[in-house]
């Protein structure tokens, strides 16, 4: 970023564009999951992206997002650092009361992070993996529950519609119609199978005809999925990044569907 000098942490694709790029005109985001650390930089205004990067779990430190953050010679103006916790409850604020023993009865044990959204007027109760919490613990950034940034980044449709997202071992079910969002959590799944088996058990809940049921899919080998469960419901699309990031030939070959959640932080 107007520097010449090389970042430390392991990058899968960086634009030549990068080099020449403005921090105050650059943000930079940061998804830590049950997989590892996704990172992305790119232009505010343009949304051209400029670098990507994963960093699988099992070569995660204690201080990876420290790590990562000083790699830059001069940060990004913005940074967004989201975690994606599956073992969680997400409810209205008004709900909310001092004691959160009760999450206990949900997520097999208390909850250790409250994430608020006051767009939404919602709140998610997590558990978090002690490996994940300790990133969390960098001053200065402000740390969102990837839940509640999704649902302010997505625009419902007047129809209902999932919106889910493959990780490696689990999938995240996003519905709503309308103004409402009427399903929002993650589920355990490791193949096709499974993953069909929550969809339409979803839909069935949300009496929701599966027929004329709208889908976007994203995340690991969304691709291979879906024509899989295509012949189930009304319309499976994949993701489309065009609105979220603008790739230049430059940037190489890239699968925009894994990546579709940190492209909407």
């Amino acid at each position: 970023m107007v520097t010449t000098r090389t970042l430390t942490v392991k990058q899968n694709n960086i634009d030549p564009a990068f080099q020449n790029a403005k921090a105050e005109e650059s943000t930079l985001s940061i998804l830590l999951e049950q997989d590892g650390l996704s990172f992305l930089v790119r232009n505010k205004t343009t949304r051209q992206l400029y670098l990507s990067g994963f960093i699988p779990r099992k070569e995660l430190t204690p201080t990876a997002v420290d790590d990562l953050l000083v790699s830059f010679p001069v940060r990004p103006k913005q940074i967004i650092l989201a975690v994606e916790a599956p073992l969680a409850v997400i409810l209205p604020t008004e709900f909310r009361g001092d004691n959160t023993e009760w999450t206990t009865q949900v997520l097999g044990a208390q909850a250790n992070s409250i994430f608020q959204s006051k767009a939404l007027s919602m709140e998610v109760h997590a558990l978090i993996d002690p490996l994940i919490l300790d990133q969390l613990k960098t001053d200065g950034l402000e740390v969102r529950h990837n839940w509640l940034v999704q649902m302010e980044r997505i625009t419902l449709s007047p129809k209902p519609k999932m919106w889910i997202h493959l990780f490696g071992s689990t999938v995240l079910i996003m519905a709503g119609q309308g103004k409402v969002w009427e399903l929002v959590n993650s589920f355990p799944c490791e193949n096709k199978d499974e993953l069909l088996y929550h969809i339409a058990n979803a839909s069935e809940q949300l009496n929701w005809d599966r027929k004329s049921l709208q889908i976007e899919l994203s995340g690991i080998q969304a691709a291979g999925y879906l024509e899989f469960i295509s012949p189930y419901f009304g319309a499976v699309n994949l993701f489309k990044s065009k609105e979220w990031g603008q790739k230049s030939s430059a940037f190489g070959p890239w699968d925009a569907t894994a990546f579709a959640t940190i492209l909407r932080l």
